[in-house]
């Protein structure tokens, strides 16, 4: 993503557990790469302790900021108290919000859903919200989440988006920060939503297609200029243990080009370094 969309972007980790950073491979789940530049890691947990500490480790790796996930609707974080269930306990939200500001000086923020198990209320969103007054930072997926009937990815599309009542509450709380996640999947979707909120959250889209970020971003080169990048970034980083890990993200930005499915292929199901070392020399000259 910083390759294609260079300075123009922040970027968020994916969801990470306080259990995974206090009592798990605490390295595993923080190190990051220089190039990477700016990125706000995305915490998961409700127990203020462990939050502390999650962000008191995470200190040592230079992140950008800390985002409190309150949107997760997966059945497993639930059992842990993280994710979308916490909009039941906004108190509890509040006390580890405070939390997150007493540790770090760096800029904290809250993702959350509009609401869960079908509530559809506009009021809900906005009393969840002005409630949790000491958030001014509020990204903000413009669906409700199924706590029950629903698996996660299923609630990703079957809860209707309500750009309505984001746009809304942005309107009626200029103080705020608010970020539009959810369904942008385009240029003018992306465009006209800008016109109401404060910035937009590109998940499933930007890596379902990187080209967009590349159109998005304020790079000077070609795309397939900047593929080669990280193609050498792969072939630099690159062990038998994370090849499937660093490679993912390549299979998906190759197309547009007579051959790309067999490229797709042929790398995604590589699991040998020195093989995929070939197989990217190959790509490397047609590209």
């Amino acid at each position: 993503m910083r390759i294609l969309g260079g300075d123009a972007f922040l970027l968020y980790s994916e969801m990470v557990t306080t259990g995974a950073i206090c009592y798990g491979d605490a390295e595993r789940y923080l190190s990051k790469n220089s190039i990477e530049g700016d990125v706000v890691l995305q915490i998961g947990g409700s127990d203020p302790y462990a939050i502390a500490k999650t962000i008191e480790i995470a200190e040592a790796y230079d992140y950008a900021g800390y985002n409190l996930n309150v949107g997760c609707p997966s059945h497993r974080v639930q059992n842990a108290k993280i994710g979308a269930c916490l909009m039941k306990e906004p108190q509890l939200v509040e006390r580890v919000f405070k939390v997150m500001q007493s540790v770090t000086d760096k800029p904290v923020s809250i993702k959350t859903r509009l609401g869960i198990d079908g509530v559809d209320s506009y009021d809900y969103i906005n009393d969840f919200v002005n409630g949790i007054s000491v958030c001014q930072t509020w990204i903000l997926h413009a669906r409700d989440a199924w706590l029950q009937g629903l698996n996660p990815k299923q609630n990703r599309s079957i809860p209707p988006l309500r750009y309505n009542y984001v746009y809304q509450l942005k309107k009626e709380n200029p103080h705020l920060h608010v970020t539009l996640n959810g369904g942008l999947k385009d240029i003018e979707s992306i465009n006209e939503a800008l016109l109401h909120v404060d910035a937009v959250m590109l998940g499933r889209c930007a890596y379902q297609n990187p080209r967009l970020i590349h159109e998005l971003g304020e790079s000077t080169k070609g795309y397939f200029e900047l593929l080669n990048e990280y193609i050498l970034y792969i072939k630099k980083e690159v062990t038998d243990q994370n090849i499937r890990y660093i490679s993912a993200p390549l299979v998906m930005a190759l197309y547009g080009y007579y051959g790309a499915k067999k490229d797709r292929h042929a790398i995604a199901q590589c699991k040998d370094k020195v093989l995929l070392l070939r197989l990217l020399n190959d790509l490397q000259n047609k590209l």
